[in-house]
């Protein structure tokens, strides 16, 4: 029988959502017949204090503080990134540059010129990459989709209205975070 492979994941940013993907990463070989065993090799943040703690609480190998040594570690075959918005452009085609398959946190980028450029470096280096655009598999979502397909809400969709539809930052005592500041976000 052939040895399994084995992917190892690094993944940046040790808060909320660096947080919630390295219970993913631990969690997901009991939710799915994966098709490499898993290794939390690494997590990354600024902070050697923090990023050590986090190591340690969520699973991960070792931490490290400079997410250029994650690119330049030749054991790593995925980076995640769970960084502020603002990072994710010079994480990502420096991750693409350096072979890495890449998972991403959404939004991808800022603007177009940052996505076409991380688009760009995932098509000349032709590495795995993925958006992390959890509601795809909601079933309201798939419907939605399905009923564009099938032209039953006509053959172009010029508009539409959503709402972000979470209160936990509206709270006037919310400290103002990274994702409200436009400049980072």
């Amino acid at each position: 029988m052939p040895k399994r492979r084995t992917l190892s994941v690094a993944l940046i940013g040790t808060k909320f959502m660096g947080r919630a993907h390295s219970n993913a990463w631990r969690q997901a070989p009991r939710f799915f017949d994966l098709p490499a065993d898993i290794r939390m090799a690494a997590i990354c943040g600024r902070d050697r204090g923090g990023t050590g703690r986090a190591a340690k609480t969520l699973g991960w190998e070792r931490a490290v503080t400079d997410w250029k040594a994650i690119m330049a570690d030749p054991a790593i075959d995925i980076v995640d990134i769970c960084t502020p918005n603002d990072s994710h452009a010079e994480m990502a085609i420096a991750a693409a540059g350096a072979g890495k398959a890449i998972l991403c946190e959404k939004p991808l980028a800022r603007n177009v010129g940052e996505a076409r450029r991380m688009v760009d470096a995932v098509k000349r280096t032709r590495v795995a990459n993925m958006v992390c655009h959890n509601y795809r598999r909601v079933p309201a979502i798939a419907l939605a989709r399905q009923m564009i397909e099938g032209g039953e809400i006509g053959d172009r969709i010029y508009h539409f209205r959503t709402r972000y539809a979470q209160d936990w930052i509206a709270d006037e005592n919310f400290p103002v975070v990274w994702r409200l500041q436009s400049k980072i976000a």
